[in-house]
């Protein structure tokens, strides 16, 4: 049994790696939403390389599509439910030509950034989106959002340091879309602790992990900076 980074009545934190984590969670723990490393050079800014920054921290190295698809088949399972993950569209595609197992693509939304960083070779159009993987395991499936679509238009968020952190308005309404109130939300992929945020926040409780202690210290911080609305 793993010990909690962070423990509080509505967040369990783990400095550990997405699978050790989604192996000692039982079975329809929760809801999963998540953020994989699935790309360096949209992870990373362009860059190829996997260095540490001058402020201490690694940047993460991308997981290739057979662990992407091992992990989101574990996601699956102990969700029991909806698996909503931010991907490449390369990624996104292929998921839907073969899902995890378990799992079948519901539907393949778009997060148009509006500030997108331009293409540094200047010969093509600069690539101002990324996809998001709606998945859930077979059977009938429930969702609160009704008949709305699953695109959203907003700019990258830039709360924290961290280089890939998502919008906390977007996945605010994932947890709203997806979860009801006392539901459980999982992230294998904590990064910045948006998800963890924004559940708590509305009501869930959440468990997450991030691999690099200097995020999971940087998660507990932006937790106490964050008030609960009563």
């Amino acid at each position: 049994m793993i010990e909690p980074f962070y423990q509080d009545e509505s967040v369990t934190l783990y400095n550990t790696d997405a699978a050790t984590m989604l192996a000692e969670l039982a079975d329809n723990t929760g809801v999963v939403i998540t953020d994989p490393p699935y790309d360096a050079r949209t992870h990373s800014g362009a860059r190829s390389t996997n260095r540490r920054r001058e402020d201490g921290i690694s940047e993460f190295p991308p997981i290739d599509h057979a662990e992407l698809m091992r992990i989101l088949a574990e996601c699956g399972r102990v969700s029991g439910r909806w698996v909503v993950a931010n991907l490449a569209y390369s990624a996104a595609f292929e998921l839907e030509k073969q899902p995890p197992e378990g799992l079948r693509m519901m539907r393949i939304g778009v997060w148009v950034k509006t500030n997108t960083t331009p293409q540094l070779t200047g010969d093509r159009p600069a690539q101002g989106w990324e996809a998001i993987a709606y998945m859930h395991p077979k059977g009938r499936a429930r969702w609160n959002g009704g008949g709305k679509h699953g695109n959203f238009v907003s700019a990258t968020a830039r709360v924290t340091a961290h280089p890939t952190e998502k919008p906390e308005g977007m996945v605010r309404q994932f947890v709203e879309w997806f979860t009801d109130p006392g539901d459980v939300v999982v992230d294998p992929f904590a990064g910045s602790g948006t998800t963890l945020v924004a559940a708590r926040d509305m009501g869930r409780r959440a468990i997450g992990c991030e691999v690099d202690p200097k995020y999971c210290q940087m998660i507990v911080e932006r937790l106490s900076q964050q008030v609960i609305p009563i």
